[in-house]
């Protein structure tokens, strides 16, 4: 995602609030990055050093391989229960902010396999059961299209849905149809499954 903002004319700055440094971030006067190591408070400093962003990509997280068992309740992942109550609740207090912020428009985005696999910058992780997936992905392709989305193409969408400034009805317009649905009421609320993410990327 990062590489998409860098790389694209429509982004003219980057504030990235990450834990730790970001290597790809390096040396790249387009892009800040903010240490910040509670995502559940933010300071007025730190608001003030993002005053001006139009858009906002939250890409947080970790893989669910990598999650530790005693954190496994309070980071839930995928094959567990708890992951897609907790995803759900997320969603829809994010919808629910539109009526207190008449200009904030939402799109939750519902990838399924994310394939990395011919990323260029990808990480290069150690983990087992990740390296066991990719090498499973072109066998995915094959058999399963529909659960799989590149990272180029969904990098690609989301920039796309945080720079989207059109109507609400110009949006709907444009990119009703399957895997997509459009809250009613409101400012643009929308959620994308991943064969909406895969028609809208154009896969």
């Amino acid at each position: 995602m990062l590489a998409q903002c860098i790389s694209s004319s429509k982004v003219a700055r980057v504030s990235v609030l990450s834990r730790r440094p970001v290597k790809q971030a390096e040396g790249n006067d387009k892009v800040t990055v903010h240490i910040h190591k509670d995502f559940g408070s933010y300071p007025d400093s730190l608001l003030h050093q993002l005053k001006g962003a139009v858009g906002c990509i939250w890409a947080l997280g970790i893989s669910t391989s990598q999650v530790k068992p005693e954190k496994a309740t309070r980071t839930p992942g995928k094959c567990t229960p708890l992951f897609a109550r907790v995803k759900g609740e997320a969603e829809a207090s994010l919808l629910a902010l539109r009526s207190e912020n008449p200009g904030l428009r939402i799109w939750n985005v519902r990838p399924a396999y994310i394939d990395e696999t011919q990323n260029p910058l990808k990480d290069g992780s150690d983990i087992v059961l990740k390296k066991v997936m990719d090498r499973a992905v072109p066998l995915l392709r094959t058999v399963w299209p529909s659960g799989v989305t590149p990272t180029g193409p969904l990098a690609g969408l989301l920039e796309s849905c945080a720079l989207e400034t059109s109507s609400k009805e110009d949006v709907k317009a444009r990119i009703q149809g399957t895997g997509v649905n459009i809250e009613e009421g409101g400012t643009l609320g929308v959620l994308l499954a991943n064969t909406g993410i895969r028609r809208l990327a154009g896969l």
